[in-house]
């Protein structure tokens, strides 16, 4: 662990004393910790908090929805915060390099109203930003995860104003902060740096996570890096690895194969840490800084859950049993609640495979010892010439060229394109034995998980019969095509992606994105080993063209066409005002946010 003291004497903001505030919301729970609304002015609405009754969920009304000014597919909504100090969204712009402001009318329709320019903590920090990865807000305080220009270089966080958008200060971070939020008590902020490898994998920096303490206020705030170091081969912590803690490079350390995705506070003192790739949660203790533990997540099997694994079976939903056959879990967004003293994490298990390279000739990729995925039957010119993509590093490969024994279970479906010869798998060292897993990526479900790293459910095949009673026809659809049904079958399926959770009226309620497919699942999760389905929702029209212009369903033009609704959500946020309760949904394919209110 590195600690930096940050000790600034002038202050952009006036620092005076309040006269009033809001109360805090029923998800951001009061402690002792620094108040951003004292110490700053930030001038906070009133607002009415939900009234504890015994109603329970409903349903889920859309309210309204925003849509970015960007070209289609860049990332313009995707990932959304809300304060309740200006009562606002906060929404991640990757594709211009900004903060979107949404404010909220009566109705709880969403409007733009502002932006934050990130381009001012590039110059109060002296770094080359690249794209915002995240923002999180908290009565008053917006936070903002922003990589480097290059991305294996250290980036930073950035502080802002919610009333003003002012810049306070930034942060150091680690190399790629992908994910960004603050504590429940507003105490800290964390950011999982995923340390994401170059194009031809020759440099990979550590994973980490920045630990930001404003206990003194933001301007002698302490940064502390916490890496995994301990846990490389011969360090003090390596045997405490277990077999289900995937490290997937052959040459790279622990610390760089580990990558964090996305992290949450709980109210037990801890952040807990997704470690997509490497298929694992880690546990660091707030308090000291410190790596707690590293919990490998293992498989889920296929033998007693369904799934469809082809795009070229010409059966859409042809769900199926299959033995020897296990999906890792893989988490993307995670969050956490507590019910009866007890902490859980709850994991949209995406799944995620490694592919690294870059355009180059084929004559070039094969001199650099490479893998060719352009078209191999080339002139002598055009081998030379013609530029494709050549594959530095790849950990996944169709079923059909997995290398198995000629007695797996498995070994003739592997071969039939029916069955699981498309389906992407983890490639395997050697051969592998009849006795040996044929491994997939990603458990198409969500999971609950205790606080010491132990399934307590998993929603199995659910997502896939749902999705297939409600939507069959455009079941496994792409986010960027409205004619691709079964498309995604052979990858991860409808692609769990975004989870929050929210406790109403003392139970929890689960809400899990789609990436894929899209729509919004809905889970009573308030006790946990019996998490029951409530509701699927989907503000996708696949009857509509995605763009105003598309070619054989493909967009064909940038131009995003409003009435094919939402394309892609990548992040949900819980939030409450007005005295109800709603969830936002930020959709990266189509740049939409849309505001959801949860009936009771």
């Amino acid at each position: 662990m590195n600690r930096h003291y940050l000790k600034l004497t002038a202050l952009t903001v006036a620092i005076t004393a309040m006269s009033g505030c809001s109360k805090p919301s029923e998800n951001h729970q009061s402690t002792e910790g620094f108040n951003a609304i004292n110490s700053f002015n930030i001038q906070c609405q009133e607002q009415q908090l939900p009234s504890e009754t015994e109603a329970t969920f409903s349903g889920l009304s859309l309210i309204g929805t925003s849509i970015a000014n960007a070209p289609f597919a860049t990332s313009a909504a995707e990932i959304v915060s809300y304060d309740s100090c200006t009562d606002k969204l906060y929404v991640v712009n990757a594709q211009a390099k900004k903060i979107d402001v949404l404010s909220l009318n009566e109705q709880s329709l969403p409007e733009s109203t502002g932006v934050i320019d990130l381009q001012s903590a590039a110059n109060q920090s002296g770094v080359s930003i690249g794209a915002a990865n995240s923002v999180s807000a908290h009565q008053g305080l917006v936070a903002v995860a922003i990589e480097n220009a290059n991305k294996q270089e250290n980036g930073i966080i950035a502080l802002y104003r919610s009333d003003t958008l002012a810049l306070i200060t930034t942060y150091p971070a680690g190399a790629l902060p992908d994910m960004v939020s603050f504590s429940k008590d507003g105490r800290y902020i964390a950011a999982a740096n995923e340390g994401e490898p170059n194009a031809d994998y020759s440099i990979d920096p550590d994973g980490s996570v920045t630990l930001v303490d404003l206990n003194s206020g933001p301007m002698n705030a302490v940064v502390t890096q916490i890496n995994f170091r301990d846990f490389n081969m011969g360090g003090s912590r390596h045997s405490e690895l277990d077999a289900r803690t995937r490290i997937g490079h052959p040459k790279a350390s622990v610390a760089q194969d580990l990558e964090p995705e996305y992290l949450t506070f709980t109210d037990n003192g801890k952040i807990f840490v997704a470690l997509q790739e490497n298929n694992a949660l880690s546990a660091i203790d707030v308090g000291s800084a410190t790596v707690d533990a590293i919990y490998g997540l293992g498989g889920k099997s296929w033998q007693s859950a369904k799934l469809d694994a082809s795009n070229k079976d010409k059966i859409v939903g042809n769900l199926q049993h299959y033995p020897m056959l296990e999906g890792l879990y893989m988490p993307d967004s995670i969050a956490s609640y507590t019910i009866n003293g007890s902490t859980y994490i709850v994991t949209a298990n995406e799944g995620d495979g490694r592919e690294y390279g870059f355009d180059t000739t084929q004559q070039q990729c094969d001199q650099l010892g490479y893998q060719w995925d352009g078209d191999d039957d080339q002139s002598v010119s055009d081998y030379a010439n013609n530029k494709d993509f050549c594959i530095a590093y790849s950990d996944e490969v169709r079923g059909k060229k997995l290398n198995v024994a000629a007695d797996h279970p498995l070994a003739s479906a592997l071969k039939d394109n029916t069955q699981l010869a498309r389906l992407k798998v983890i490639k395997s060292e050697g051969e592998l034995a009849a006795s040996d897993k044929v491994q997939a990526f990603g458990a198409r479900s969500f999971s609950i998980w205790s606080d010491t790293g132990e399934r307590v459910f998993d929603s199995g095949d659910e997502f896939a019969t749902v999705v297939l009673s409600q939507e069959k026809a455009h079941f496994n659809s792409t986010n960027d095509n409205n004619h691709s049904a079964d498309d995604r079958s052979d990858d991860k399926g409808v692609e769990p992606e975004a989870i929050d959770v929210a406790t109403i009226n003392g139970r929890a309620y689960a809400f899990i994105g789609l990436e894929r497919h899209g729509g919004i699942m809905v889970y009573d999760v308030t006790e946990p080993a019996q998490a029951k389905f409530l509701k699927y929702v989907n503000n996708r029209h696949f009857e509509e063209s995605v763009c105003t212009e598309v070619d054989d369903g493909d967009c064909d033009n940038d131009i995003y066409n409003p009435k094919a609704g939402d394309l892609g959500p990548e992040s949900i946020k819980y939030f409450t005002r007005q005295g109800q309760h709603f969830i936002a949904v930020g959709n990266e394919v189509s740049g939409t946010t849309s505001v959801y209110r949860i009936e009771l």
